[in-house]
């Protein structure tokens, strides 16, 4: 045991090594020094001549977890987004157009589009495939969030997006949610939280590890 008040040298940080292209490694050696990077947060997908800067939120991003001023949703992990004038972030990704929003080329409901009413079925028939093929556990109910859900409750209609009570992410179409957290089996409130396995949404479940006692969601 070391007795002196002194602490400890700091180990040294082991260089980023970088290897040639062609070894089978290289790929993981590119995304281990982009995650360190101080950019990581903030990474371009594109700034051409004449082009608006597009963005990819990552963990370290200063807008992740605030709202869009358009949509009202929170940023995610992997959402595109571009800056605006004012220094804001906004989404520009499938489903959340918001940048053309702004720039008057979609309107404030995707529903009325039929092109995106053929896209949400699309894209809805895709996860029905996938939660077949990896289906959720049974015991207790899941529920996928479909376009006119009351918890997908749209900021135009003057209430705020719901969001989860783990997570403090909003509800977006197609997410997979427990309602009643405390009593999935016989709900006594409409209080919802996150179990989206595709999403890597495991709010339920890391909820009940930590759970005391009685404590409900929806009172707290």
């Amino acid at each position: 045991m070391n007795t002196n008040n002194t602490q400890s040298p700091a180990l040294p940080t082991p260089p980023i090594t970088h290897l040639p292209s062609n070894s089978p490694w290289a790929p993981f050696d590119a995304g281990l020094a982009a995650g360190l990077s101080q950019d990581a947060g903030a990474e371009h997908l594109s700034q051409g001549k004449g082009q608006q800067s597009r963005l990819i939120t990552g963990l370290r991003s200063h807008w992740l977890h605030q709202r869009c001023l358009v949509c009202g949703h929170s940023f995610r992990p992997g959402d595109e987004a571009v800056p605006t004038a004012d220094g804001a972030v906004i989404h520009d990704m499938p489903g959340l157009w918001c940048a053309d929003r702004q720039r008057g080329i979609r309107g404030n409901d995707d529903n009325l589009d039929h092109s995106n009413r053929d896209n949400e079925q699309m894209i809805g028939e895709f996860f029905i495939g996938l939660h077949e093929a990896w289906p959720m556990p049974e015991d207790v109910p899941v529920i996928r969030l479909e376009a006119g859900h009351p918890l997908l409750a749209n900021p135009g209609s003057g209430r705020i997006r719901t969001s989860c009570r783990i997570c403090g992410h909003t509800f977006r179409v197609f997410d997979q949610v427990v309602i009643c957290p405390c009593s999935p089996l016989a709900p006594k409130c409409q209080c919802a939280v996150h179990r989206d396995t595709l999403k890597q949404l495991h709010c339920w479940d890391e909820w009940m590890r930590g759970r005391e006692g009685d404590s409900c969601l929806g009172m707290s």
